[in-house]
């Protein structure tokens, strides 16, 4: 089952969030589930991101 916004979270496929919402690391494997993530954080796609712009594998202000 999938992890609800608030709830721990390891960014893996038996870890993950619920769809709309994504897991935000503070360690390795290891995080919270989140809305979006804000500018600065590690991401893997646009969708992941608060204003929808992912460079180099990090949040970005537009």
């Amino acid at each position: 089952a999938c992890k609800a916004i608030g709830e721990t979270c390891a960014k893996t496929i038996f870890d993950r969030c619920c769809d709309g919402t994504v897991c935000k690391l503070s360690a390795p494997f290891y995080g919270e589930c989140v809305e979006c993530l804000t500018s600065g954080n590690r991401c893997w796609k646009h969708s992941e991101c608060c204003s929808g712009y992912c460079n180099w594998f990090t949040c970005r202000d537009l």
